[in-house]
């Protein structure tokens, strides 16, 4: 078994354990959220915490300018004279996909307005109007913008786990090119 199987059955094993655990033990999503609840006001808003606003705020904005980043270096290596920018238009494409596929269609588009589930800010625990909803629940308590899963985490860790899949394939290039070289008669020059 190789090591990528068994990274992937671990992170499968320890995703499914912690879904068990949020299902069968709904309070622990509640005192994760409390504690970023304190005399009525969340850590994140309010300028409380500055750094963590800047970073919640600036998430969206980064995935947004990456998206046009990609969009531009594919358009651009449409252009054949940009040799750079050419060579490289499948890669700007694969990672436009993702990006439009994983965190803008996938996440943000069917999961979190698909969910329906309340925002902590939103659920009466935290002196909102809507009622809480374990994970892994679909409820009908928010229309839009809702809280399961993550835009922002998904958003953060797509480039990151895209850079993942451009390295391992560049390796995996790299291996055949020099599995194909090395097969290859050579010729001495005196």
């Amino acid at each position: 078994m190789t090591s990528r199987a068994i990274e992937l059955r671990v992170a499968g094993a320890v995703f499914a354990l912690l879904a068990v655990l949020f299902v069968a033990f709904p309070e622990i999503d509640l005192a994760a959220s409390r504690v970023f609840y304190q005399d009525g006001k969340w850590a994140f808003s309010g300028g409380n915490w500055p750094l963590f606003e800047l970073i919640y705020r600036g998430t969206p904005r980064v995935g947004q300018a990456l998206l046009v980043i990609l969009a531009g270096g594919l358009l651009l290596g449409c252009i054949k004279g940009l040799r750079w920018l050419h060579a490289r238009r499948l890669t700007f494409g694969f990672l436009l996909a993702a990006a439009l596929l994983g965190p803008v269609l996938l996440v943000d588009a069917t999961l979190k307005d698909g969910w329906h589930r309340a925002r902590p800010a939103t659920v009466t625990a935290f002196d909102g109007p809507l009622t809480f909803t374990p994970a892994f629940v679909v409820s009908d308590q928010c229309i839009k913008n809702c809280s399961f899963v993550s835009g922002h985490v998904a958003t953060a860790a797509s480039p990151v786990r895209q850079s993942g899949a451009i390295r391992h394939s560049r390796i995996m290039a790299s291996c055949a090119t020099s599995s194909a070289s090395a097969r290859s008669p050579r010729r001495r020059v005196a």
